[in-house]
């Protein structure tokens, strides 16, 4: 594939460079913010050889690619000459008076969660597959947890977790449009070393006259989003009150010593407090009803792909993985759920008749049990709506089991066959619920839609066979109703053909 040539097809058609504000990327999928989004062509876009679908949802308008994201992103960012714009510098004057959409306060959520993770994503997915593969390495005694060797490797594992801060600080920079470096080192102050020793004395801190509590934030997640979030508007105030001659001194200095002490005083304890206080509700809901989040999770994952509010639960696992070291909010439902996509895919692979449609299926089915799901979802089951039907329902039968059993994932991994060591973890039965969750999702998704059935799109040459067939009967058949009709309309051309 011509990664250069596709990217520019995608630029042109989202309206040309200009109307860019914003691009990042996830596994699968290009994720632009556009000034105008009704400069962008979406037929046209959906049309083009190496683009699955388009999705506007969330505040973003996503370009489903494929596993090829990462190259399509590199030529996207190099042809608009420099990568720090699509990152999130802010936009010239004359982009700043395009139009922007107006959105609901669910769209801005999921926009701000969506973007702020997004980078972040590779740290916290490399550092869950070196816990999985050091939990494999301790199960077959390779390693034991006394060790120097374990002790070593779990330190890289666990350092993108308790410096989550500083990641999410760099999101949430491109989100709201503020220095990266700035925002980093706000969250750097929450994570130093010497707050760490005020909280281990234990004895009550002020900040000129005013209490401050003693919080511990590492791993944290929504403070350093609300506290990057208030830095967007400080860092505008210190731009204008700074004289040009010294603003290179007082601009960094005036955000730093009030963004500072407002994270440590007020916005981060409040933002511990909304954290702790959403995941107190996910484990109350957990503890009456343990079955509930992952028939959910298992039955609404498509629906929640689709509509771009798959994010929207990832603050809570990541909380729940920092604090507990597993989490059952998003893994045990969407094993069950990318399972059963891959178990609908598959079945339509080997039913299918059409050649085309048998390739995709078989290539994407094959992605979808490895965890990867949106070129088997807006490929194939979406299109074809029933198999979908049967993979919602595969995959909510299989999160009853997970919710029953207390399946728990204990790294930060999209959840598929490729990623089962992150079921492994202090309890040995985890990973047998997880293999048996793959297995009930499989089943009975490839069953149903075995069973029930799909509309088999015709293939291309047998379509156009048979129009040649019936075109060429059609033609018999005049021939043999008016043979007379014929043979006078040859004599009435022999006689008027010149002499």
């Amino acid at each position: 594939m011509d990664y250069r040539k596709l990217g520019h097809e995608i630029t042109e058609l989202v309206g040309k460079k200009d109307n860019i504000a914003r691009l990042t990327h996830c596994a699968t999928r290009l994720r632009f913010e556009l000034h105008d989004i009704s400069k962008a062509e979406t037929e046209k876009l959906k049309a083009l050889p190496g683009v699955i679908t388009v999705v506007n949802n969330g505040g973003q308008y996503q370009v489903v690619v494929g596993n090829e994201v990462q190259q399509v992103y590199r030529a996207i960012t190099q042809q608009m000459g420099s990568a720090s714009r699509s990152e999130g510098s802010r936009s010239d004057s004359s982009n700043s008076k395009a139009p922007k959409q107006k959105q609901s306060w669910i769209s801005r959520f999921i926009s701000v969660i969506s973007t702020t993770f997004t980078p972040v994503i590779p740290a916290i997915i490399g550092a869950g597959m070196i816990k999985a593969i050091l939990a494999v390495l301790v199960l077959t005694g390779l390693v034991t947890t006394e060790s120097q060797n374990y002790y070593i490797l779990n330190t890289i594992a666990d350092a993108a977790f308790y410096f989550m801060p500083i990641l999410l600080a760099y999101g949430a920079s491109i989100k709201f449009e503020t220095s990266p470096i700035l925002a980093m080192t706000v969250a750097g102050v929450l994570l130093h070393p010497g707050w760490s020793a005020l909280m281990t004395e234990g004895k009550d801190v002020f900040f000129i006259g005013v209490p401050v509590r003693l919080t511990d934030y590492a791993g944290s997640v929504l403070p350093i989003i609300i506290v990057v979030w208030l830095m967007s508007y400080i860092e505008r105030f210190a731009d204008r009150v700074s004289p040009s001659m010294i603003k290179f001194f007082t601009k960094p200095m005036l955000v730093l010593l009030i963004t500072a002490p407002l994270a440590l005083v007020a916005i981060g304890p409040f933002g511990t407090y909304l954290n702790d206080l959403v995941a107190m509700g996910a484990e109350a809901i957990n503890d009456r009803a343990s079955w509930l989040i992952p028939l959910l999770m298992g039955t609404l994952q498509p629906f929640l792909i689709v509509t771009g509010t798959a994010w929207a639960m990832t603050p809570i696992a990541t909380s729940q993985l920092t604090k507990n070291g597993y989490e059952m909010i998003n893994g045990p439902g969407m094993l069950a759920s990318n399972i059963a996509q891959g178990g609908a895919t598959l079945a339509v692979a080997l039913k299918t008749k059409n050649k085309k449609l048998k390739q995709l299926a078989a290539s994407s089915g094959f992605t979808a049990v490895l965890g990867i799901t949106e070129p088997s979802l807006y490929g194939v089951t979406l299109k074809l709506k029933k198999p979908l039907i049967a993979a919602m329902i595969g995959g909510g039968v299989a999160g009853i089991y997970a919710g029953l059993t207390g399946l728990v994932r204990y790294a930060f991994v999209s959840p598929g066959l490729a990623a089962l060591p992150a079921f492994i973890g202090s309890n040995p039965m985890n990973i047998v619920h997880a293999i048996v969750t793959c297995l009930i999702a499989f089943v009975v998704t490839f069953a149903l839609t075995w069973v029930i059935g799909f509309d088999d799109p015709v293939d291309d040459e047998e379509r156009d066979n048979t129009k040649a067939n019936h075109d060429e009967a059609l033609s018999r058949q005049s021939v043999q109703n008016d043979p007379q009709g014929i043979q006078s309309s040859e004599t009435n051309n022999a006689s008027n053909a010149p002499k």
